[in-house]
């Protein structure tokens, strides 16, 4: 009995997860500096409609530094995906999600500190 539960729930793993969320961690690290703290990641998950409205605001803002996103198979994928990428470190939920759309992608960038948030007290005092 125990080695038919073991045997299912291997055959329902979704190696497709672990993937995305390799590449997102990879290019985070890729484009992080550790020395410099002043600036934050910001992840989210929205629609194929919404996605380029979301870039193209983010392009726009001068402070974003890198922006990218990934397509995922499901919402459900994307939502398991960004709750293991908020455990990394200075990684946080962007406010221009859209989880009500229950979208594919996620989309992450990068972001200066902002001054009212908790982590820029704790970086220059």
């Amino acid at each position: 009995m125990k080695t038919t539960q073991l045997s299912s729930s291997i055959l329902n793993y979704n190696l497709s997860q672990d993937k995305v969320l390799d590449k997102i961690k990879a290019w985070i690290d890729s484009n992080s500096m550790f020395q410099d703290h002043r600036f934050i990641w910001r992840i989210g998950v929205t629609n194929a409609e919404s996605i380029f409205a979301v870039e193209g605001q983010l392009r726009a803002d001068y402070q974003c530094k890198h922006f990218k996103y990934w397509r995922t198979d499901s919402f459900n994928e994307s939502v398991k995906t960004i709750s293991k990428l908020t455990k990394y470190h200075f990684v946080f939920k962007s406010p221009l999600h859209n989880y009500i759309g229950k979208g594919q992608y996620i989309f992450v960038y990068k972001m200066p500190t902002p001054y009212k948030h908790h982590f820029y007290h704790a970086q220059h005092y």
